[in-house]
Order: structure tokens, then sequence, then C-alpha cells
């Protein structure tokens, strides 16, 4: 059974189930007492069950860099998968207690009911754990060992683990790679402060930059920038123009 409940597909199916049949043994929304205990865990698991698949396919729809924090882009899914669902939702209410029929007037109402659902579904189930995976392998010579796994450990794998550059967005970081970039909860100065010293170098209060990765130093009247290994353009700020003249970056021409 531990080995069974280990595999993914059957871990979250065992968690919609086991939602399903909180929400119908607690009866939310006017379920209790209209619906008999039978249809009214048959409804809410069905529920769950058609309420994940279709934040699935939200989750599809919606590009990540188009709202790349975490939170909000749950949020997002959750509130465009509530859409059609409230149609779904006063079908399946209607056929499980005939004759109650939603009226246009009330599909507003029912519309944030369904959201509510949506909400605690898509926080519940597709939320990432908060404890981080185990980092990948560090193969030899690989200088992406030296970053703090807490930074390395949370990247799509698809980005790979060649650092380029970090960028300070808020209370985010925005991780460059050789392929892509993506989001992290962390402040720059942490990652800063954990990353092995002659990796890199603060070039900017915004940005940090991997020695390896430059591969050229623009300079006009009014600005310095740092061309990297992926075309990124990192501003130098005059806080750190010293440092980057003096050749602390390695590789700088």
């Amino acid at each position: 059974m531990r080995q069974l409940l280990a595999r993914p597909l059957v871990r979250r199916a065992a968690l919609v189930l086991g939602m399903g049949v909180l929400l119908g043994f607690a009866g939310p929304f006017g379920s209790y007492p209209p619906l008999s205990a039978p249809v009214r865990y048959a409804f809410w698991i069905a529920m769950v069950f058609v309420g994940y698949a279709a934040a699935l396919a939200a989750e599809k729809l919606i590009p990540e860099a188009f709202i790349p924090r975490p939170e909000l882009r749950l949020g997002a899914v959750a509130i465009a998968s509530a859409m059609p669902l409230t149609f779904v939702a006063a079908w399946a209410v209607s056929f499980v207690r005939p004759g109650h029929v939603y009226q246009p007037l009330q599909l507003p109402a029912l519309f944030g009911a369904v959201a509510v659902v949506q909400l605690a579904i898509v926080f519940t189930l597709m939320r990432k754990s908060s404890a981080p995976p185990q980092p990948p392998p560090v193969r030899s010579g690989d200088k992406s060992g030296s970053f703090p796994p807490a930074l390395r450990s949370r990247l799509p794998n698809r980005l790979g683990h060649e650092i380029v550059a970090l960028e300070a967005e808020d209370h985010y970081l925005r991780v460059h790679t050789t392929v892509g970039s993506d989001l992290v909860l962390m402040r720059l100065s942490d990652a800063i402060a954990a990353i092995e010293p002659d990796l890199g170098l603060q070039v900017h209060r915004s940005w940090w930059v991997a020695h390896d990765a430059v591969r050229e130093t623009i300079r006009s009247e009014q600005r310095t920038q740092l061309k990297l290994s992926n075309g990124l353009l990192v501003p130098v700020g005059r806080t750190y123009s010293a440092a980057v003249r003096s050749r602390a970056v390695r590789g700088l021409p």
C-alpha cells in the first residue's frame, strides 16, 4: 500500500478523493440537509474531481510568463477555472435536486461559492511543497554545485542549473540560467550571502552576475552594462562600477 501511495498520480487522486469526502461531510453552501448523505458525498467527490481537472486545464492556458508570481498565478487559475465550472455546478445541482434551477441573477452568487471551492482545491492540490526537493547530484567540475541548494532546488528542470545572473524583484528573486529564467521566493541579499564569493559579483543593487557568464563590457557616457553568455544585458550601478573597472569580474575584456 505504501508503494502504491508513493506514486504521484495515485497520491494526487487520494488527495482529491479525501477533499471530496471532507466537503461531503461538511456539506457547505446549503448542500446539507437538502441532499441525503450518499448523494451529498457523491456530489462533492465528483465536483472536486471535475474542479481539479478544470484547474489543470486553466493552468495550461495561462502562460507562466504572464503571471510569474506563483501565488497570484494559482489564484488566477482558480478564478479562471471557476467560470465554466459555475455552469457545471448549476447543471449538477438541478440533477441532484430536481426542480431546483438557478436563474441568471443567481449565477454570480453561485460563481462566488464555486470560486471559494476552486481556491481551496488549487492551493491544496496544486501548490508546490514548501519543503525543497533534494538538489540534483553535482557533476565533477560543475560549478553550479557551489550555489545554495535552497536556490538550485527551486528551479524547474527545464532551466537547467547553469546560473548566470540573479535579479531582485520585490521579495522575489529572478534566477537567470543559460536557457531561461524563473522566480523563486528569496531575497537577493540572502542568496548572495550563501554563494561562494569567487563565483560572481554584485554589480547593481538589484543584480548579481556569475564571473564565467560575462562576455563583454558595454560602456557609454551615461551607463555601463555587462553582456552575458545568454545575451542578457545587466546594468552596472555606480556604487559597483569601481569593482567592474578593476576587473573584479573575471573574464571582462
